[in-house]
Parts: C-alpha cells; sequence; structure tokens
C-alpha cells in the first residue's frame, strides 16, 4: 500500500462529499494502491452513507475504502485510531471539507518524499508544499507558504505548514500518535517534530491542498472559545500570545477584516524570510 489518506468527519456529509470527490480526481502512480480511512465520529449515518456511496469509484480508482465509526472523543483520538488501523509507506490527513489543490497534487508529494529518500539513503520523516487558505465567505485565498518566501527554515521558526499539506512517512507516523489530551492543536507538536528530522529539503514550492478559513483554531475566539485554546495542552507559548492578540483583534475589528488580516500576514512572513 503506497498512500494511506485518513479522513474525519462529524455530522458533515455534503463536507465529506467534497473530499471524496477530490480525492477521486488524484492521479496515482502506475501499478500501486491507496487506502482511504474514513473516521465517522457522527451519531447519524449520513456520513457513512456518502462514503460507501462512492465505495465502487473509488476501487475503480484504486483505493481501498474503511470507514471506523468512532465515539465523537476529539479529532485527535480518531486519527489515532485511523493511524494504528493504516498501512500505507505514506500518509496524509485530510479532514471532510477539505481539498487537494488539483489532479496531481498527491502525486507530487509522493514524488518529492521519493526523489528525497532517494539522495538521502534515508527516508524523511515528512514532506510538505503550500496551502490555498479559502475564506469560508467570498473568493479570497492565499498561499502559504507564500511563494516569495527565501529560507523555508526562517519561516519554520515563526510558522507551520497547513496538516493537510504535510505528507508523513507512515512508520514515523505510527510511532508517533498525536497527543490525546489535545482537542485543537495536536498536529503542531507532531508536524514540528517531523519536519525537524527532516530538514528545510521537505518544503515542496508547489501547491498541493485546499484548506478553509473556518475550523477550531481558525476565526477570531470568543471569551469561551480563548479558555478552551489557551487550555489546549499542544499550545506552545508563541501560539497563546498569538490567541490573545486574535481575542483583543476581535473587539475592534469586523469579521470580515479577519481573513484580510491573515492573508497580508503571510505576505509579510514570505517578505520577512
Amino acid at each position: 500500500m503506497l498512500v494511506s489518506v485518513l479522513t474525519p468527519c462529524l455530522e458533515n456529509p455534503q463536507a465529506l462529499a467534497a473530499t471524496l470527490a477530490s480525492i477521486l480526481t488524484q492521479c496515482l502512480p502506475p501499478h500501486t494502491q491507496a487506502e482511504l480511512i474514513v473516521l465517522d465520529g457522527s451519531s447519524t449515518p449520513h456520513c457513512r452513507r456518502e462514503a460507501e456511496r462512492q465505495r465502487q469509484a473509488l476501487q475503480q480508482r484504486r483505493w481501498r475504502l474503511a470507514v471506523i465509526g468512532r465515539p465523537a472523543r476529539g479529532i485527535y483520538d480518531a486519527l489515532n485510531a485511523a493511524l494504528r488501523q493504516s498501512t500505507g509507506r505514506w500518509l496524509q490527513v485530510l479532514p471532510a471539507g477539505d481539498r487537494y489543490a488539483d489532479p496531481h497534487s498527491l502525486q507530487r508529494l509522493l514524488a518529492h518524499a521519493g526523489r528525497l529518500q532517494a539522495q538521502r539513503g534515508a527516508t524523511p520523516a515528512a514532506v510538505f508544499g503550500q496551502a490555498w487558505v479559502e475564506a469560508s465567505r467570498g473568493r479570497l485565498r492565499w498561499l502559504t507558504p507564500d511563494p516569495r518566501v527565501g529560507s523555508i527554515q526562517a519561516w519554520l521558526q515563526r510558522m507551520v505548514p497547513c496538516h493537510q499539506a504535510v505528507l508523513f512517512a507512515g512508520s514515523w507516523a505510527r510511532a508517533h500518535p498525536y497527543p490525546e489530551t489535545s482537542r485543537i492543536y495536536g498536529d503542531r507538536p507532531v508536524m514540528r517534530a517531523a519536519l525537524a528530522a527532516s530538514g528545510p529539503e521537505a518544503y515542496l514550492p508547489l501547491p498541493v491542498c485546499r484548506y478553509r478559513l473556518d475550523g477550531l483554531s481558525s476565526g477570531l475566539p470568543d471569551r469561551q472559545a480563548l479558555r478552551q485554546r489557551l487550555a489546549d495542552p499542544a499550545l506552545a507559548a508563541g501560539g497563546r500570545r498569538a490567541e490573545r492578540i486574535k481575542a483583543w483583534l476581535r473587539l475592534v475589528l469586523p469579521a470580515a477584516a479577519y481573513p484580510q488580516l491573515m492573508r497580508l500576514r503571510a505576505a509579510w512572513l514570505g517578505w520577512r524570510c
């Protein structure tokens, strides 16, 4: 099995349908198999039905589908359950609602990982590309890392990649599960550890995924959301400062201005690094 894609979902069959449609467009290398593991934390059958509806189409495209029903105990608990079941040499997380940038996104990541492995004579813990970040309203979008980034090492000191843009070595990922005590930011320490072990050559300066800016960790927090974020044990000190700044911005900025601010921040970091 060449690659395993993990797709958590929770009462969002329409979002899952968009992700499945994107997966079906991917061009796999010849004579290879892939597996899609859908983690369904829903109390209703709609997400499972949507996944089963696409089973035959996935099989025709050389994807093996597994649907795991799991009580909603948090995204990282679900991902760890999928990690234990996964068999791919490479592994990617693509939650319901997120999509690939184009039909060759996964192929590009796999080819980049293979080149790096051949150059080093050893498997990198992870490689990553760019993400199209899309505002939930309107047509605003931007790339992260910004294409102008000159030193990805300097960029990584300030930012982490989009989780969906990272391709992990399957054996590394299974040996480094997500912290289940985290509810929101558990992907960050895992990504940092993987990329610290892989070096700046892990970066592929091409878009590989599309991420909607409306998740738990994005947006401007109200008081309750701020408490939840600050209580997350996976949030580092710099992240805590950023969340407090975002809570203050919520008081002085209209909600529609926040995506514009994030786009400007991405552009500034591209120029700065």
